[in-house]
């Protein structure tokens, strides 16, 4: 599967618990780095630190991560992005990724390729940031899981707020019922402003990453819900593959449990009025394990 990444400013103008594995095999941390086409890159990732070609021609660099050891989280280093300016020109966002990052700098676009082979159910992306936008600028990191190119799993965290000191953030990752994901993806991006403005100098720092709390294949397969409408503007109902009860929450983009409730039954009705547009995660929790679902306010 791959993940387009628009760069107009190119012109030159419950959970059953097993032992954790590694975010991608042999990574540790951002200890390790190795040289990429311009500069260095942590090792088993991609990023945009690229030769900028024209006609077939190297024209320029650009560089827009780098290996920090001012203030890391942990270990010596940690991985910093910035909004980087092409040449004196527009900037472009700060990429990192662990599949390919693939630039057609004639089309003046971009597309994250591939992944890492990956067969575990995480549910959650953690790890620690700072952020310091230029302007109105906002950054992201998602997160998502492939079955034969097909996406089978995915999660969002939406970077908004200056944060001058490390402070964690968590991304909860939903799966289709009856996923078998056979690979996965990570991108981190400093900007996810209008392309056709994307501001210099925005600076995203992270560290200590990796996946959390995971679900064996067997309760993913067994159990199932339904949530409709969906989208919604003032409540959802949530239908239940069988009789339970236990807690439903709401939880927003950046990991804060916005409503929990009991339930006993297998349909519920939660009420969003006055929830603010935009997309929440619903987790359904009981004896056996937990359900999640993305679901969008409008």
């Amino acid at each position: 599967m791959k993940r387009s990444v628009t760069l107009l400013a190119l012109c030159m103008s419950g959970i059953a618990f097993s032992q954790q594995p590694e975010l991608v095999n042999g990574f540790d941390g951002f200890e390790n780095w190795v040289a990429a086409e311009t500069g260095e890159l942590p090792e088993y990732w991609d990023g945009f630190n690229k030769d900028i070609l024209f006609g077939g021609m190297t024209v320029g660099t650009i560089e827009c991560i780098e290996k920090s050891n001012t203030d890391p989280y942990e270990g010596m280093y940690s991985a910093k992005l910035t909004s980087t300016s092409i040449m004196g020109g527009s900037a472009v966002p700060a990429i990192l990724t662990v599949g390919d990052f693939v630039v057609d700098w004639t089309a003046q676009d971009g597309e994250v390729e591939g992944g890492e082979a990956y067969t575990d159910f995480p549910t959650e992306l953690f790890g620690q940031f700072k952020y310091a936008p230029s302007g109105l600028d906002t950054g992201f990191v998602s997160v998502w899981f492939m079955e034969n190119g097909v996406e089978v799993g995915r999660g969002d965290f939406h970077f908004t707020e200056t944060s001058g000191g490390w402070t964690a953030f968590s991304v909860a990752i939903d799966y289709d019922a009856g996923a078998a994901p056979d690979s996965m993806n990570v991108m981190f991006s400093s900007s996810n402003s209008d392309a056709s403005f994307i501001p210099a100098g925005t600076v995203l720092e992270i560290d200590a990453i990796g996946f959390g709390s995971y679900l064996s294949i067997e309760k993913l397969k067994s159990k199932s819900m339904r949530c409709f409408p969906n989208p919604t503007t003032d409540k959802v109902t949530i239908e239940l593959e069988k009789s339970t009860s236990g807690q439903v929450q709401i939880v927003d983009q950046k990991g804060a449990v916005l409503k929990s409730e009991q339930f006993s039954g297998d349909m519920i009705s939660i009420d969003l009025l006055g929830f603010p547009t935009g997309m929440y995660q619903l987790l359904v929790t009981d004896e056996t394990g937990i359900l999640s679902e993305t679901i969008v306010v409008d």
